[in-house]
């Protein structure tokens, strides 16, 4: 049977719009972007004050403290600054729990009023607060449990992983190294799910509590961590791959290390600015591919006419329409992109293939 799974669109759409009414509890394996929500919903609600808690380091102190009214001779619990609450304030707070089912016990229990109640100690929170948590699925043996209690008073998201597809949309707004997204391309299966796959079926990329692969493994996490390494490699040099493996796994280092022995083959992006009708084209499906990812990623306002010149010889309908997708998705470079001619031009001329 299906599982019933929510995207990370779908899954910022449920709290933005039904989070001053329910808590979303949100699960998923290791590395696949839960704690990046925050931050598209702190841009996407900027009347909203984003408060960030790390609830498997949080301490009883780091939630609320007493107060001593000396007058009344009373003691009032006054919350943590952390979570940008305070008597009187009018500014509502959207306040992601991180890592809630790692919270200690006691801990837990003090949350239990925030997630409810919308109450920190004595302090209610501003009218339209949201607040929503996060953790891994029980199944993946990194401690997270939770009481029955708890699952009671919240809604609980099944967070799929990444399609390949939406992962590259977010890597071309976001400077991952293009060997990393054309190793993503080819191999799709980094993003699938240990727990979605058949009993027959192998993966040695991804993280699998069922097969004892829980250290090094692909996830769009560790993959942008991997870039930063490829972006580095003229300084690395020969422990490059060994810092991948530590990374992404062995397997995936080691095909993801062949793109970059392809990149360092192919003609260098000065020599297609300098003459990009006759600086000689890529070898290869796969170097196209790369070449693609490459030309997207250092495409700017001033060079894309010459980008373009050279993106018109490619021998390879995929690999050219695949550089018209990833400029289309990049927020920083559709606009000056739609306004160059020879852009438009080729857009129109895949038609229902763009």
């Amino acid at each position: 049977m299906t599982k019933l799974t929510t995207n990370f669109d779908q899954t910022a759409t449920l709290i933005r719009t039904c989070g001053t009414t329910n808590t979303f509890h949100i699960q998923s394996a290791p590395g696949q972007g839960k704690s990046s929500i925050l931050k598209v919903l702190s841009r996407a609600m900027p009347d909203y004050q984003a408060a960030y808690i790390d609830a498997n380091s949080c301490d009883l102190g780091d939630i609320s403290m007493p107060v001593v009214d000396r007058e009344r001779m009373v003691t009032n619990y006054a919350p943590n600054a952390r979570f940008h609450v305070s008597k009187g304030q009018t500014r509502p707070v959207i306040i992601m729990l991180d890592e809630l089912p790692k919270a200690s016990r006691p801990v837990l229990n003090m949350f239990l009023p925030l997630i409810l109640e919308r109450r920190i100690g004595d302090v209610p929170l501003p009218t339209g607060s949201i607040v929503f948590s996060t953790g891994n699925l029980a199944t993946d043996g990194v401690g997270d449990a939770l009481p029955p209690h708890f699952w009671n008073r919240v809604s609980v998201l099944d967070y799929a992983n990444p399609t390949c597809d939406e992962w590259l949309g977010w890597a071309a707004n976001n400077n991952v190294a293009p060997e990393v997204m054309a190793f993503a391309r080819d191999y799709p299966q980094v993003f699938e799910r240990y727990d979605m796959l058949d009993a027959k079926d192998t993966n040695p990329y991804i993280f699998n509590p069922m097969t004892g692969n829980t250290k090094a493994f692909c996830s769009p996490r560790s993959l942008e961590k991997a870039s930063y390494l490829v972006g580095q490699r003229d300084v690395i040099g020969d422990a490059l791959l060994p810092a991948l493996a530590g990374t992404v796994g062995e397997a995936a280092a080691r095909d993801l290390e062949a793109n970059v022995m392809l990149a360092d083959e192919m003609p260098r992006f000065a020599a297609i600015m300098a003459d990009p009708l006759k600086c000689r084209l890529p070898g290869g499906v796969g170097a196209y591919f790369l070449m693609a990812f490459s030309l997207a990623s250092r495409a700017n306002a001033e060079n894309l006419s010459a980008i373009m010149t050279y993106v018109g010889r490619f021998e390879s309908f995929e690999a050219s329409t695949l550089f018209l997708t990833q400029m289309a998705s990049s927020k920083a470079k559709v606009g000056f992109a739609c306004k160059n001619a020879a852009f438009s031009r080729a857009c129109a001329s895949v038609g229902k293939f763009f």
